[in-house]
């Protein structure tokens, strides 16, 4: 059933992996080397003349694993009646999510940290995948539960 509370958690943190394409990870500003925001699309440098430059194949994995946390979180969804599959596919995506938060905090930001010398400014892009991490854990309970009500029903037949 599509109206289940797990269901409301997977559209949660779809939308969390929806969102995070529209706003910046984090803000990195100084006088001398300039204004920068890292996004999943990349490293946005906004002075007319940015003096670094990464290049959207440099950040793709940031975007790749984003999409595909997005794309899991939305078949899982819709997989409602296969629960086994569902908490399969729920465990890789959760995995995933790790995978994307371990990337961003100790590659990227502490890439460009060194790069431009310059402390972040944590923004909500930031916190996003940590939204959707929460709730896949919390759709990855909901749906083990149903699972072992299930099974205990076939048990009493």
């Amino acid at each position: 059933m599509i109206q289940r509370i797990q269901s409301l958690f997977l559209a949660v943190a779809a939308i969390a992996a929806v969102l995070m394409f529209f706003f910046p990870i984090a803000d990195f500003y100084n006088e001398h080397i300039g204004n920068y925001k890292l996004l999943v699309t990349g490293l946005k440098g906004m002075d007319p003349d940015p003096k670094i430059h990464l290049s959207w194949w440099a950040s793709s994995p940031l975007a790749f694993l984003t999409a595909g946390s997005l794309i899991i979180s939305l078949i899982t969804l819709f997989l409602y009646k296969k629960r086994p599959l569902q908490i399969k596919l729920l465990a890789f995506n959760i995995l995933a999510t790790i995978v994307l938060i371990i990337v961003i905090f100790l590659y990227y930001i502490n890439s460009i940290e060194k790069i431009t010398g310059i402390l972040p400014s944590y923004q909500f892009g930031a916190f996003c995948p940590l939204i959707c991490l929460i709730f896949l854990l919390l759709a990855n309970r909901f749906i083990r539960k149903d699972e072992a009500l299930v099974k205990s029903a076939d048990r009493l037949r």
